[in-house]
């Protein structure tokens, strides 16, 4: 039997190794993408990078009309890092550092479709292209799926942890560990929370039980220590917090001593989830300008 043409694509991507995370120029997918799309999608701009974001499972489809589109996400190279970006820490901006001075960033709602045919005449350039490595494609993949499942906290339990200034005149716990995050964010792989009772409190002496856990990156293990002096300076463990928190800690742990049991009583943290009491995104005056 003769494959049709839709099986020749198939077998061609597979043969290419297309994965989720991959990356092409602006200027080679263009010639796939419809003026009006880029018009109204990007402002009639291309951007720098596309990264492929449709999972590998959906790229490698065996029948061709089970997927026959494929997602892609834009990508602004900028010089300059930010850190409430990095580490998928904000479910609407991702960084992603490539060298020092080549930083790749990426807007949830700058994406679009094209067929998946496409992909084969596009290996050539994804070639040479730069690549992410698996750390980043985990941080990416990770950073899409959170746009759909991000952490649903109760706002009671929100209002306590974000308290401008708590009973004792000390900045709400969250406040502190956002601080932290923003700090040293670059030594850092995620951040976790675990939180009990899941749902609403109304009677604020019925407490909340909080902990946190942050992950350093395997590089920076060893300055385990000195960020855990530095996150117990900043949130003081050790003092009383306002009513209707009980504070369990907040520990930096390193990245491989993270273990599946761990995973079952702490859902992953960041900065911005939180219901209707969230803040807009921060802006640096130091990053670069759009």
């Amino acid at each position: 039997m003769t494959d049709s043409p839709e099986d020749e694509v198939v077998k061609a991507i597979s043969a290419a190794d297309w994965l989720q995370g991959n990356i092409v120029s602006g200027e080679a997918l263009k010639l796939y993408i419809p003026d009006s799309v880029l018009t109204s999608q990007f402002d009639g701009e291309v951007p720098d990078f596309w990264v492929l974001a449709s999972h590998s499972c959906t790229v490698h489809a065996r029948k061709f009309n089970d997927a026959p589109l494929v997602e892609w996400v834009a990508i602004k190279v900028k010089k300059k890092s930010y850190p409430p970006y990095l580490n998928a820490l904000n479910p609407r901006i991702l960084q992603l550092e490539i060298t020092e001075r080549k930083i790749f960033e990426l807007k949830i709602h700058r994406r679009l479709w094209t067929s998946r045919k496409v992909l084969p005449s596009l290996t050539l350039d994804r070639n040479e292209a730069p690549a992410l490595s698996d750390e980043q494609r985990r941080t990416l993949s990770f950073w899409l799926s959170h746009a759909y499942n991000r952490i649903a906290m109760p706002d009671a339990l929100v209002e306590r942890l974000k308290a401008e200034s708590d009973n004792d005149g000390v900045k709400g716990i969250a406040i502190c560990v956002d601080q932290f995050l923003k700090d040293n964010n670059h030594m850092l792989a995620s951040a976790w929370v675990s939180f009990n009772p899941k749902f609403e409190i109304q009677e604020r002496a019925e407490p909340y039980e909080v902990i946190f856990r942050l992950l350093t990156k395997r590089e920076h293990a060893r300055q385990a220590t000195e960020l855990q002096a530095k996150l117990t300076e900043m949130v003081g463990v050790g003092r009383e917090v306002s009513e209707g928190l009980t504070f369990g800690g907040a520990e930096v742990t390193v990245l491989q001593d993270f273990t599946m049991l761990d995973a079952e009583d702490f859902v992953r943290y960041n900065q911005h989830d939180w219901l209707s009491l969230g803040k807009e995104d921060e802006t640096s005056t130091e990053e670069d300008t759009d």
